[in-house]
């Protein structure tokens, strides 16, 4: 198990937001994977000065549910960055079902802190670390992190 702190996770974003400006690629949009993405891309849609949207996607009961469509006040077309914290095989699913219903978007290209190599070799564009034997990556905003938190301050 990794643990990931508040301030590692902030230097990540910053790293991540590098190598995508680096890259000379531009986006129309930051897409967040909701939940696990929901800080990565806000942080990266200020950085990147680019609107935001969500769409959510959650295994629930062995499946993988994913929205039909972005939350989003802005238009959602041209190329868009779709941002989560781990990217797996699943995160293909979504730029599936994005292509389908948003025929206006050209391009989708993925960013992520981690992702997992998989059979189909489907890879983001922008990431900082592969995961290596299934290590299981704990972030500071999960659930179980913040009700240790909270028990500190209400003890």
């Amino acid at each position: 198990m990794y643990d990931v702190s508040w301030n590692e996770f902030e230097n990540l974003a910053i790293e991540l937001a590098k190598k995508i400006i680096d890259s000379d690629k531009s986006f129309t949009a930051v897409i967040a994977v909701s939940r696990g993405g929901l800080l990565l891309a806000r942080l990266l849609s200020s950085m990147l000065e680019l609107p935001m949207g969500v769409i959510s996607a959650k295994h629930i009961h062995n499946k993988y549910i994913i929205d039909d469509y972005i939350s989003s006040i802005y238009d959602i077309e041209g190329d868009i960055l779709v941002v989560d914290d781990v990217l797996e095989e699943s995160s293909r699913e979504i730029c599936v079902k994005i292509s389908k219903n948003y025929k206006q978007v050209n391009k989708i290209a993925l960013a992520c802190i981690f992702y997992k190599k998989n059979k189909i070799n489907f890879e983001p564009e922008f990431a900082i670390s592969e995961i290596k034997n299934m290590l299981t990556i704990v972030f500071p905003y999960q659930e179980a992190n913040i009700n240790k938190s909270l028990d500190c301050i209400l003890d």
